[in-house]
């Protein structure tokens, strides 16, 4: 059986009056459990995993996130990000180039959460046989990335603009890990930036452009949760 690529992000640079104090979003706690642990608790029904986190070196330093995630999902792949990397997509593709390349790729934003099993939507992918997937809810609100759909399949991509009402939930699946490394490539390689940084969402424009089939698997608003950080680190803000 093949085996699937989980690749979990959080190497966001952020930037408050005091960061000294403030931790990464993935460490924020509801009801005493982090985000991190939350995240990870949605993909145990998913067979052949290997985990890799992408940390800021700063953060792995500070905050011990190689021993904790180590906890978690032991034999997992720390991965070091320097800051000033420009954009997710660039965090992720340096990240993906380090594991399996025929294996299967799910790229998993660690600043916000879906309340459902990962497996579920995964399996609607394959059963669909898609070379490529996201989640997506109902949103037109400029801060998310946009998949414009035709006869259910994405024909666009778009960052920071509403080109639909469907925004994606930071979750994107491929086929092989390999296939995302090309599509990166070419996205970087064009200069399709957003603010001058790099985003996942619009590499599926790479891949339509080779006629490749992408989905969506469409969630009700109050499953989508994003995190914010707050002083007290502990609310989840919807």
């Amino acid at each position: 059986m093949s085996s699937i690529n989980i690749l979990i992000l959080s190497a966001a640079s952020r930037s408050t009056e005091n960061s000294n104090e403030v931790y990464p979003t993935c460490l924020m706690e509801d009801e005493g459990t982090s985000l991190l642990e939350k995240i990870i608790d949605k993909t145990l029904n998913i067979n052949n995993v290997i985990y890799s986190y992408a940390f800021l070196e700063s953060d792995i330093k500070k905050f011990h996130l190689d021993k904790i995630s180590n906890l978690l999902t032991p034999n997992s792949n720390c991965i070091k990000i320097s800051e000033g990397c420009q954009g997710a997509l660039c965090t992720a593709l340096y990240s993906a180039c380090q594991l399996k390349q025929d294996s299967e790729l799910l790229i998993i934003s660690a600043n916000e959460i879906i309340d459902l099993d990962y497996k579920k939507f995964i399996d609607d992918f394959k059963k669909q046989k898609l070379d490529a997937g996201t989640v997506t809810f109902k949103s037109v609100h400029p801060h998310y990335s946009y998949v414009r759909l035709n006869k259910g399949m994405v024909v666009e991509a778009a960052q920071r603009k509403p080109i639909s009402q469907n925004a994606t939930a930071g979750i994107f699946w491929f086929k092989s890990t390999k296939r995302f490394i090309s599509s990166a490539m070419k996205q970087i390689l064009k200069g399709a930036s957003t603010d001058g940084l790099y985003f996942i969402a619009p590499c599926f424009n790479e891949l339509i452009l080779e006629q490749c089939k992408i989905g969506v698997f469409n969630i009700d608003n109050a499953l989508y949760s994003p995190y914010k950080q707050k002083p007290s680190f502990t609310i989840m803000d919807k």
